[in-house]
């Protein structure tokens, strides 16, 4: 079962900062998992959020502002102070930092509330550009994003986002038009049955966000292939038990 640090290793570091995608890297993980908006002027921007309230010192939409206005905000003393004046980073600062390693990319795009022009063709130039197209994954709710990813590129890997299958319609028929290579479902949703149906398809399931041990070893003992997690360093330990 492989393991991905849940916007970096969030349980100890701000979330989706350099900081948490550096203790990430020290432990070994086996992949980043991380969200993508964009920036007034159209540089794409690592938050998880829409809005910069709940992450930083700033308030508003992340649209709403130029990639030098988002620089000013403090993305870290709201996790400690340890964390003081830690910046939003951009991707191309993510893919500067892990291009030298050997662990993979899971890129959510954040499209499912917020309507941003070219994203998809944005953050695929920047993949091509630091040779990353065939070390990640890009994932969304957002089911006609995934669709315009693979227009553009078909041979990037691609995984659709839901919390549960059941309420998705028609959703085998829906996975298979995607073309994806995972579903990524929430933890509490993914059963035997939904594994064994996803492997006759040849597809992945990976799972967020389990973080306690009972839940990452009962997605371990079902063969779920892997996990999205605040605390990977967990994971792996019971992984490797």
């Amino acid at each position: 079962m492989k393991v991905f640090a849940h916007r970096g290793l969030s349980s100890i570091a701000p979330e989706n900062t350099m900081a948490a995608f550096e203790r990430a890297i020290v432990i070994n993980v086996d992949g980043i998992e991380t969200d993508v908006q964009l920036s007034r002027d159209g540089k794409i921007v690592i938050c998880h959020d829409e809005k910069v309230d709940r992450t930083t010192n700033g308030r508003g939409y992340i649209k709403d502002y130029t990639w030098g206005e988002l620089q000013a905000f403090d993305a870290g003393s709201w996790f400690s102070p340890e964390f003081a004046n830690a910046r939003i980073p951009g991707l191309e600062d993510l893919l500067n930092l892990v291009r030298t390693t050997d662990l993979c990319l899971n890129i959510e795009l954040k499209t499912d509330k917020v309507f941003y022009p070219q994203i998809e063709e944005k953050v695929l130039e920047l993949l091509e550009k630091y040779d990353f197209v065939n070390r990640v994954r890009i994932s969304s709710f957002n089911f006609e994003s995934l669709l315009k990813v693979k227009a553009i590129l078909p041979q990037i890997e691609t995984a659709a986002i839901m919390k549960d299958p059941n309420l998705v319609s028609n959703f085998w028929d829906q996975i298979s038009d995607l073309t994806v290579k995972a579903i990524h479902p929430s933890y509490q949703y993914v059963t035997t049955e939904l594994i064994d149906e996803a492997r006759k398809r040849g597809l992945e399931v990976n799972a967020w966000t389990p973080n306690q041990p009972e839940e990452i070893r009962h997605l371990l003992k079902i063969g779920t292939h892997g996990v999205i997690t605040d605390f990977p360093d967990r994971a792996q330990h019971i992984v490797e038990e």
